[in-house]
């Protein structure tokens, strides 16, 4: 069987990204989100799992930017003088020790508790902000607070590239190949993967992506997404989307902003829903993948 998870990662970053979800939820596109709790926009979690009760919440864990859950003064290495997290700096802060990780692990277990606390059990899984919880040193923090959790969800670090490709596996291969950068830092999720499995965490089988989504221009559209669709291969299949409506915020605290909007168009494409529903797989959310 092919389960497809369409998680909407950022709920609550923005009042346009908060909008935009909740309008895919309600189309039936998306039935599964990560939220971010450290923003106002974010306290509409409870009354949107009240509506939508299968919905999957999983915790979008951000050190990173915004204003954090804790009392600044409890976090000072992770803000700024104005009581913000440190956004562009935090990986040079975090690399260069000046940030305690005793702090940090307080924050993003506050976070946790947040959320916990706002959707019960709907609450699904743990992921990152920007995926910087594979910085070196930081991966250790990450799994010990999903422990403590009791969540025993998380994203993936196996990926594949060119699902919009008639030939998938030979377009990720070449994706890999074309800077050889990619291939340790390719050896650097699995080898993460292999850590959290370990640990006994449940996750996808692979994150699916389209090549250069969003990087190069006509990536995001509906053709891409359907033969994505029609390309998957067996087993559970995460799909990340960040559909969006520009406003102020997310020009202050993001650098992906007009492709939120392209997203948000084809998740909302009539198209695309009726393939999703029409080529043998099943729409699925983080609670449907089975505990190990």
């Amino acid at each position: 069987m092919r389960y497809l998870i369409i998680n909407a990662d950022g709920y609550g970053f923005t009042e346009g990204v908060t909008r935009a979800i909740e309008e895919c939820i309600e189309f039936g596109t998306v039935r599964s989100l990560s939220a971010n709790v450290n923003f106002a926009h974010a306290a509409k979690l409870t009354e949107l799992v009240r509506k939508y009760p299968e919905l999957s919440v999983g915790c979008h864990l951000n050190p990173v930017v915004g204003s954090p859950v804790l009392p600044p003064e409890k976090v000072p290495t992770l803000v700024d003088k104005n009581g913000t997290f440190l956004y562009k700096q935090f990986s040079r802060s975090f690399l260069s020790g000046q940030i305690r990780l005793a702090e940090l692990r307080s924050e993003l277990m506050a976070q946790i508790e947040k959320i916990s606390s706002m959707v019960g059990s709907a609450f699904s899984h743990i992921d990152f902000h920007m995926g910087l919880h594979r910085l070196p040193g930081l991966y250790k923090v990450f799994l010990d607070v999903v422990q403590k959790s009791g969540v025993r969800r998380i994203r993936t670090h196996r990926y594949l590239v060119g699902m919009e490709s008639r030939f998938p596996i030979l377009k990720h291969y070449w994706y890999l190949s074309v800077y050889p950068a990619r291939i340790p830092k390719f050896l650097w999720n699995l080898w993460l993967r292999r850590k959290a499995l370990r640990c006994g965490l449940a996750m996808p089988d692979r994150r699916v992506e389209i090549t250069y989504m969003g990087v190069r221009a006509n990536t995001i559209n509906v053709q891409n997404y359907i033969k994505m669709i029609r390309n998957l291969p067996k087993g559970f299949s995460e799909f990340v989307v960040h559909p969006g409506y520009v406003d102020s915020d997310l020009i202050r605290w993001s650098s992906y902003v007009d492709q939120r909007v392209l997203e948000r168009q084809v998740l909302l494409s009539k198209k695309f829903r009726d393939e999703i529903y029409s080529a043998g797989v099943r729409l699925v959310g983080y609670r449907d993948i089975p505990l190990r």
